[in-house]
């Protein structure tokens, strides 16, 4: 039996699952609800809706194979101006006639995007500092874990450049019973990071679908393995089936709707295979603390803790996945014989940067059940882009993802999932020094080893396969110190603020945070962050997950 439901009407869909369920099955149900209620998620055995919380937008619930119950919430939670070549360090990365701006060459996922034409008399409005700090933490959230099952706090943080901004992002839990006793369920904890390009559909409808993907398939492995939680190896192949299967769906499923009937509503429905999306989707499981992380892209997972001797190290748990890796180039490559412009320029046919991505149907479509797109009527086929330059043997790019699975131990503190925005401004290094530094000015959290006060701590990045991860290239040779800054009680937007400050240079924020949309995409990419701490909470492991007050934003009223 798999079944979804989505509704803010929290009692109707109470209602309905009980309608739905046979009372075998219910009788094995975990029924387990967090309540919005000042803030905390409560354990009870009642489904009910709550306006006090005000950061919960709604409750998605899924009943799977074997009766697993999935609880999850999604939060989404005087000027002066000033002439561009004025400000120190951005007039080296303005647009140059002939396209070879350094800063640039590595921007847009998908060369051809349209962006600002901008040149030296080119003027912005700066922000006051109370403005930058608005703009900074407007999408900011952050929640207290007392559940005692592995992890303890995680900090979420957006800065938009394109307008809308095209990076999604999830946090969702899943308790699922692990024996025939089911009163001790093992929680999985899922945060994902969705990089779109050509537009917000894709990354919107990952943030929305590819959790439940994965968990209906996990609850058909479920089921075979007699009620009790997947192994391994078969967490991993729901993990690259759900992938597979929510791609086809998006790009195959909706272009076979629309072939059948050109509305507009089927119209739409095409949006998130024309748009495209890297995916990074992480699954903590608190049954044998281990982290997977799935990849399709370009956006990158790190995990940071202290060695055997007492030192900060970090490592990267994800490969990029771009027409600069060595591995995927020759994948391609031998997927497609006889095409040396498979791969050129670093962009799958000199166009798309990712090697894997969802959606993008101009890359992996050539007909649909014999159909092409010169087929469909022309006010419809006008929303369709012509196919690239060398496209003979498609597909070329896929939304298969590499899995990488790690052991959490004592010694690791916590894991950063950043959209490629973060990792084009800071190092691996940098980032997890940053961290070091927050949880040595917060407390609540203390590292073992203290680093100097005004300085970054050493950390060694054991990253297995550094060659394949892109340096961070934006504003490096504009770095004047190695200075940081900690203004911020959220831990993500503390990364985001850092990374634009070129060495802790409060100008460079200022000036970086004004450039108004599409403008700024010149400068900056979409920043998604999330932080994930581990450990056990020093709070009553009561169940609950609490919101962090002074480190989330509320949400803007739309009246």
């Amino acid at each position: 039996m798999s079944l979804l439901v989505r509704s803010t009407a929290l009692k109707r869909t109470s209602r309905t699952l009980l309608k739905c369920l046979s009372k075998k099955n219910f009788e094995k149900l975990i029924y387990r609800t967090y309540l919005a209620d000042n803030g905390k998620f409560n354990t009870s055995n009642h489904i009910k809706k709550s306006n006090a919380f005000p950061y919960t937008r709604d409750l998605n619930l899924a009943l799977l194979s074997g009766g697993v119950l999935i609880l999850s919430y999604s939060y989404f939670s005087s000027k002066s101006v000033v002439s561009l070549d004025t400000v120190k360090g951005l007039r080296h990365y303005s647009s140059n006639t002939d396209g070879q701006d350094p800063s640039q060459q590595n921007g847009a996922k998908e060369s051809g995007s349209q962006t600002a034409n901008s040149s030296s008399g080119d003027s912005l409005v700066l922000l006051t500092e109370q403005e930058v700090n608005a703009r900074l933490r407007d999408r900011q959230k952050s929640f207290l874990v007392n559940r005692g099952k592995g992890i303890v706090r995680y900090d979420v943080s957006q800065l938009p450049s394109n307008h809308p901004i095209e990076d999604n992002h999830v946090e969702q839990v899943i308790t699922v019973p692990v024996s025939s006793d089911d009163s001790q369920p093992e929680d999985l904890y899922f945060f994902g990071i969705f990089d779109g390009h050509s537009g917000s559909f894709t990354s919107t409808k990952l943030s929305q679908d590819l959790v439940r993907y994965v968990a209906q398939r996990l609850g058909q492995f479920y089921e075979e393995e007699g009620g009790f939680l997947a192994s391994s190896s078969k967490m991993d192949n729901a993990i690259v089936q759900a992938f597979e299967q929510l791609d086809n769906d998006i790009v195959y499923g909706s272009l076979r709707k629309l072939f059948r009937e050109p509305t507009k509503e089927n119209m739409v429905g095409c949006l998130p295979a024309i748009s495209g999306s890297c995916a990074l989707l992480t699954a903590y499981n608190s049954l044998n603390s281990t982290v997977k992380v799935a990849v399709s892209g370009d956006s990158r997972a790190l995990i940071a803790g202290l060695d055997k001797n007492g030192e900060w190290v970090v490592r990267s748990l994800s490969t990029d996945q771009t027409g600069d890796n060595p591995e995927e180039v020759e994948r391609i490559r031998s997927e497609h014989p006889g095409e040396p412009n498979a791969v050129r320029n670093g962009r799958v046919l000199g166009s798309l940067q990712p090697s894997r991505a969802f959606g993008d149907y101009r890359y992996k479509v050539k007909d649909v059940d014999g159909k092409t797109l010169a087929d469909l009527p022309e006010h419809v086929r006008i929303y369709f882009r012509s196919k690239p330059r060398d496209f003979l043997t498609p597909p070329y790019v896929t939304a298969r993802p590499e899995i990488t699975t790690t052991k959490i131990d004592s010694d690791t503190k916590f894991m950063v999932l950043g959209s490629d925005g973060l990792f084009e401004l800071l190092s691996n290094e940098e980032i997890a020094g940053l961290v070091v530094k927050w949880i040595e000015r917060n407390s609540g959290l203390k590292p073992a080893l203290q680093s100097p006060e005004n300085k970054l701590p050493h950390i060694t990045d054991l990253s297995p396969d550094k060659e394949s991860l892109r340096p961070a290239f934006r504003y490096k040779s504009r770095k004047d110190s190695e200075g940081f800054l900690m203004e911020d009680k959220n831990v993500a937007t503390h990364l985001i603020r850092n990374a634009l400050s070129a060495g802790g240079s409060k100008e460079y924020v200022s000036t970086l945070v004004s450039i108004p949309s599409p403008m700024s995409r010149k400068y900056r990419d979409d920043l998604t962050v999330t932080v994930v701490f581990f450990g056990e909470s020093d709070q009553t492991n009561d169940g609950t997950i609490q919101t962090n007050f002074e480190a989330t934003t509320q949400p803007k009223s739309k009246l």
